[in-house]
């Protein structure tokens, strides 16, 4: 219901369906995929690549420097590249909206710095 809800209130991008946890958006230009999750705890966005490919493989391809001075995120967890997230009860759909914008303007803010720098020329 969480992504339903998100698609509703955001209806483009149209995200991609990773799993019941999670809605894939690809970056322009790479093989990168921006990630959407929810969790209990909250939802958040990361970098990942193709399915396929594990997201270890994936970090240690990733141009860290240029994308933590332009995401202002450190490149944390290989296993969840770029992690960014809030914390929010999402089990009250009541916040919702607020997941909804936040996860809309982060993906959107990722996207784009992905495919700046890392994009091909």
């Amino acid at each position: 219901m969480f992504w339903a809800a998100f698609a509703a209130r955001h209806p483009r991008p149209v995200l991609g369906w990773g799993n019941t946890f999670a809605r894939w958006r690809d970056v322009p230009g790479t093989e990168l995929i921006v990630s959407y999750n929810i969790s209990q705890r909250g939802v958040g966005v990361f970098v990942r690549g193709i399915r396929g490919i594990k997201v270890r493989e994936t970090a240690a391809q990733l141009a860290g420097y240029s994308l933590e001075l332009a995401l202002g995120v450190p490149p944390g967890n290989a296993n969840f590249p770029f992690v960014s997230w809030i914390r929010a009860d999402t089990a009250d759909p009541s916040t919702w909206p607020a997941c909804h914008d936040w996860l809309f303007e982060a993906g959107n803010r990722y996207t784009a710095v992905l495919a700046e720098v890392m994009g091909a020329p």
